[in-house]
């Protein structure tokens, strides 16, 4: 009897064995499945690794194929945009735009590394996370390698959080700021062009909050502002770095505005309007 038992215990463990190699083989299949289909949709390829399902996002970066397009779509639609952050703003903003049902663009920076793990809230909750560079300070505009070195620090610390590289970027100042001639002439240009070069899309707005220059205005003038546009596409500049308070309070009547003007909302994706501004260096 006692020999019985051992048998029908070693049959049923083999049972289990067997069953949870089948499952892994079939979760593995149906992720190499999910894989080939975006590669193919994209044209890249690479070896699966442990993250093969973050790597192959649609926001992912990817070498020689820029996203974005240069053209307004025909549906109203408000891409609003926060820099700076992460910081204590940014949490009370992912509340606001999960009780909205809506979803933004966050350009993020490691200036305030406490709070880098609300770039994987905000990430989790459907929101689009972007690069704005790691330090935010405007000398790194002295060269492409000091301006890259910096992009690439933020680059890992955001892959360390969603797991891959996004391709979308922001300028500190815009693609437009004349701040960088003070470091080295005609660089906003050359940075523009190797950027696209290397698969990423730059971003700058043609909707400006101006809580960027004026954080202490009142709710009532940033709600003006931040309204003004009447674009097909809005790509609003916002900021949820420390003292945006007014932002937060603002924020709610910027979406009851324009969704009463017939705008939905969204957080950028590889096929978004991708404004640019003139270059001026």
């Amino acid at each position: 009897m006692r020999i019985k038992n051992i048998v029908q215990t070693s049959i049923g463990f083999a049972a289990v064995l067997v069953f949870c190699s089948l499952f892994a083989v079939g979760a593995r299949a149906a992720s190499l499945s999910s894989y080939i289909a975006y590669t193919q949709a994209t044209g890249s390829f690479s070896v699966l690794g442990s993250s093969e399902s973050d790597e192959a996002s649609p926001d992912a970066l990817i070498p020689g194929k820029a996203p974005g397009r240069d053209t307004q779509s025909d549906k109203k639609i408000v891409y609003l945009t926060f820099d700076d952050g992460p910081s204590e703003n940014t949490d009370a903003i992912l509340s606001i735009l999960k009780q909205n049902h809506i979803h933004a663009t966050f350009f993020v920076s490691g200036m305030y590394p406490q709070y880098r793990h609300l770039i994987k809230k905000a990430y989790d909750e459907g929101n689009t996370i972007g690069l704005h560079t790691e330090t935010h300070k405007y000398d790194i505009y002295r060269s492409e390698d000091t301006y890259f070195n910096d992009l690439n620090q933020i680059a890992q610390i955001v892959k360390s959080e969603i797991g891959f590289v996004p391709a979308y970027v922001r300028f500190p100042g815009g693609s437009s700021n004349t701040v960088s001639r003070n470091y080295a002439q005609g660089i906003m240009g050359k940075l523009a062009a190797e950027l696209n070069k290397r698969g990423y899309q730059y971003y700058d707005w043609n909707a400006d909050s101006t809580d960027a220059a004026h954080s202490e205005d009142a709710v009532d003038d940033l709600v003006k502002h931040a309204t003004a546009c009447n674009d097909n596409n809005v790509v609003l500049l916002c900021h949820d770095a420390p003292g945006k308070g007014t932002t937060v309070q603002a924020l709610q009547r910027i979406i009851d505005n324009y969704r009463s003007r017939g705008y939905t909302f969204k957080g950028i994706s590889r096929n978004s309007y991708a404004p640019h501004q003139p270059i001026a260096n």
